[in-house]
């Protein structure tokens, strides 16, 4: 699979999880792509269902999701890259969420697509930090960090 046209989602094996596995019927389902060496972006369109109180804005919690799980699959897409194989390839590279730092600066506007940008910013054996924007209509609602942590390929198992 060539990973610029493939998304990281869709080549994690067994990927159930709510915000980001292609097999959970229920999810998601987002899609993640190389921009750049270090760069990957996410294009969403939110439906109805997720929307805040006020129905106009996409619910905070939908929104830390969707960051989380860009960011996160962002991390283990990188993994692969460092280590020379496509995603799913070999022994399992596996990563959690270790932190999640979320800074709402506007609301995110319902009823039309939303960008994530997210960036690698730092890299050891272990841990992935990747930072990540969210933009709506042409301003930047929402800006994250994330720190992606290696778990053990038997984890999920």
């Amino acid at each position: 699979m060539n990973p610029s046209t493939t998304a990281f989602q869709d080549q994690i094996p067994d990927n159930h999880c709510y915000g980001c596995g292609p097999l959970n019927d229920h999810g998601l389902q987002i899609k993640s792509y190389w921009t750049g060496p270090d760069t990957a972006e996410c294009r969403y369109t939110p439906a109805p269902h997720h929307c805040a109180g006020p129905t106009h804005f996409l619910n905070g919690g939908i929104i830390s999701t969707l960051i989380d799980c860009h960011c996160i699959c962002t991390a283990m897409a990188k993994a692969y890259q460092m280590a020379g194989r496509p995603i799913g390839e070999g022994e399992r590279l596996w990563f959690a969420t270790g932190d999640l730092q979320v800074r709402f600066k506007r609301p995110v506007p319902m009823g039309e697509e939303i960008l994530l940008e997210a960036t690698v910013e730092d890299v050891s054996e272990k841990k992935i930090r990747v930072s990540c924007t969210l933009t709506a209509g042409g301003k930047v609602c929402v800006e994250s960090d994330v720190l992606a942590v290696r778990v053990p390929a038997g984890w999920f198992e």
